[in-house]
């Protein structure tokens, strides 16, 4: 990749693809469209599906306070918008979420072929650029974690790319600017090559039109959320930091600090200035890479900024492995198939570990654990092959001459490349067969109910914390749609509906978390107390009836109060005194006793028991 890539040395050296690589290429696409498609459908994905199906929800619920409510909702504002809509798709077309939530990069993916096919048009010519194009096609990184991961990259890198490829043909600067914002628009990482794109442009008149253009997207697609929580959003959104100690260098340092305790001031000082020291790297060589008057083009210099920056990151996502898959197809044949050799391997091991082992339906780390300690040599390789891209790009940068025709591998370099990926798929087979637990499906089935489920009870949790006691119920209720084996949800249920007084469904609520967990003690007390509590209001009811003079109501509610809770005197007690008053004698000396049996020092009941004795006494005596 060097100035032989030009704009103006793609007008002399188009390098169309022949109508055989044209096929080859496009039926690769489509193969791999369709099985992600098939995965998108039949699977259910990582934890990141369900927890996105909670943000969906939560901002639904919360709106821009969506940031303070839920502490890892740390996307852009504009992807509440998004994520909103894909919720609505869902709920509208019967199709899950899981499925809509992939299907944004199933054709984000196609997307950035064909703008790599516009992109790299001067270097159609070469063998090894053909052969990139058709293994980007079909990248087993881009299969697992756009058909399976669930998650954006791939979306972000599209609009990335579609920013190049605009500023590249000489379109209007402000929609290569818009690009780019929409780009952030999905996640924040585009922000590393905002470096390179400022040194790259010529003018200082191009570069504010650029970004003035970037910024008004980003205003749009973040309003009106943005004006709503200011504080929130900016402090959540660029506060983020991912897991430290998972990938390269951290994941180095951190295994040197536990074994040899000199290297942990090491290990401290680069978890506390690895980012800042990396995006001062970046902003460096993005300075470096523009001096001069012929600087490389802007897709080569990219590329070099995400190789630097996933190489030396200390913060690290599987997902994040799907960042150098377009940038690698500059670099040719041979270190794309490393690349996604590796890369497809050690994500095929991780989600295998997650899922359980084949057939795959939820990969879910917060259930089954971390891959650190498990997939450590898996992981260094991948690294390693992120580091030989940077090493490659850079050779590439500072050695080929605009007049070279390119040059294939020597064959020692490819026979010792396929004998190393074939070792490593080798060893990625007999790992995946160690990690397959026998799980039924239906179980696999239940596994990804029961985390949804649980999201839903988060929601609901904060939701009645916050006396928003219908919509907890709202919550609640789908958490007990999704998973009608948890007791969890209708145990919940009656503390909402009592919180309402609806004794009715709380009482009915607590018989169901019973029948689903006989031994629960906590649906158990919820049954008494509502049990109680209805039975009081009845009792209150009885007592308005009676004085009121409405004895047959009176007798009602407090006969159903005493089927509710048989311990209530007080329940008896307006039985008989509404028995007596109608002169049910017998009925009533039944129930004042019965109120005394409870209560021993009811006086009152005693009382209505003395009278109701001497009134049958005295009609017994009367001819």
């Amino acid at each position: 990749m060097t100035d032989a890539e030009s704009p103006s040395v793609a007008a002399r050296h188009p390098g169309p693809l022949t109508p055989a690589w044209r096929i080859a290429i496009g039926a690769a696409a489509a193969f791999a469209f369709a099985l992600k498609l098939r995965l998108a459908l039949t699977t259910y994905g990582t934890n990141d599906v369900y927890r996105y199906e909670e943000f969906a929800a939560a901002a639904r619920l919360f709106g821009a306070s969506v940031y303070r409510e839920t502490w890892d909702f740390n996307h852009p504002a504009s992807m509440i918008h998004g994520l909103r809509a894909l919720a609505w798709v869902a709920e509208r077309t019967r199709l899950p979420f899981a499925f809509w939530i992939r299907v944004p990069a199933l054709f984000a993916d196609l997307g950035c072929l064909v703008l790599l096919g516009r992109i790299l048009e001067a270097r159609l010519h070469e063998r090894s650029i053909r052969w990139a194009l058709l293994l980007f096609a079909l990248a087993p990184p881009l299969l697992l974690i756009s058909g399976f991961h669930g998650n954006t990259d791939t979306v972000m890198i599209f609009f990335l790319l579609l920013s190049i490829h605009l500023e590249e043909r000489g379109a209007n600067i402000a929609l290569a600017g818009a690009a780019f914002g929409l780009s952030m628009c999905i996640k924040l990482v585009p922000i590393v090559a905002a470096p390179a794109i400022f040194f790259y442009l010529p003018s200082m008149r191009r570069r504010i039109a650029f970004f003035a253009a970037a910024g008004a997207a980003l205003l749009i697609c973040w309003s009106p959320y943005l004006f709503q929580e200011p504080r929130s959003i900016l402090g959540q959104v660029f506060g983020y930091r991912s897991y430290y100690g998972h990938w390269g260098f951290s994941f180095l340092l951190s295994k040197l600090a536990l074994r040899l305790p000199a290297f942990a001031p090491l290990d401290q000082a680069f978890q506390r200035a690895g980012a800042p020291l990396l995006l001062a790297s970046v902003g460096a060589v993005s300075w470096a890479m523009n001096r001069g008057s012929g600087p490389p083009r802007l897709y080569q210099q990219l590329g070099i900024v995400f190789f630097l920056f996933l190489s030396c990151s200390s913060g690290f996502g599987v997902q994040y492995l799907a960042w150098p898959a377009a940038w690698v197809v500059g670099l040719g044949a041979l270190p794309a198939a490393i690349y996604f050799c590796c890369a497809g391997t050690f994500l095929f091991l991780v989600y295998n570990q997650w899922a359980q082992g084949l057939p795959w339906y939820i990969a879910d780390s917060n259930r089954v654990g971390d891959y650190d300690g498990h997939l450590d040599g898996f992981q260094i390789a991948c690294w390693l092959s992120v580091l030989m891209l940077l090493a490659v790009a850079v050779s590439q940068l500072r050695a080929r001459p605009a007049s070279a025709e390119p040059r294939s591998a020597p064959r020692l370099a490819l026979a010792v490349a396929a004998a190393a990926m074939t070792l490593l798929l080798a060893l990625g087979l007999v790992q995946a067969a160690r990690d397959t637990a026998p799980i039924s499906w239906p179980e696999r089935l239940h596994q990804a109910a029961a985390a949804r489920a649980a999201q839903y009870g988060e929601l609901a949790f904060q939701l009645y914390q916050e006396h928003r006691y219908q919509d907890a119920i709202a919550e609640w209720s789908r958490a007990g749609e999704i998973d009608p084996r948890a007791d969890a949800p209708p145990t919940d249920l009656a503390i909402a509906y009592a919180a309402l007084n609806d004794w009715d469904r709380s009482i009915e609520s607590s018989r169901r978390a019973l029948a689903l967990q006989p031994s629960s003690q906590l649906a158990k007390n919820n049954l008494r107390w509502a049990l109680e509590e209805k039975g009081k209001r009845l009792v209150e009811s009885a007592a308005s009836n009676y004085q009121a003079g409405r004895f047959d109501a009176c007798i009602a509610d407090a006969q159903a109060a005493v089927q509710l809770e048989a311990s209530l005197p007080l329940a008896y007690n307006d039985i008989a005194a509404c028995q007596a008053s109608q002169q049910h004698w017998d009925e009533a000396i039944a129930a004042a006793t019965e109120a005394i049996k409870l209560a021993p020092e009811f006086q009152l009941a005693k009382n209505n028991l003395a009278w109701a004795r001497q009134q049958k006494a005295g009609a017994e005596k009367k001819p």
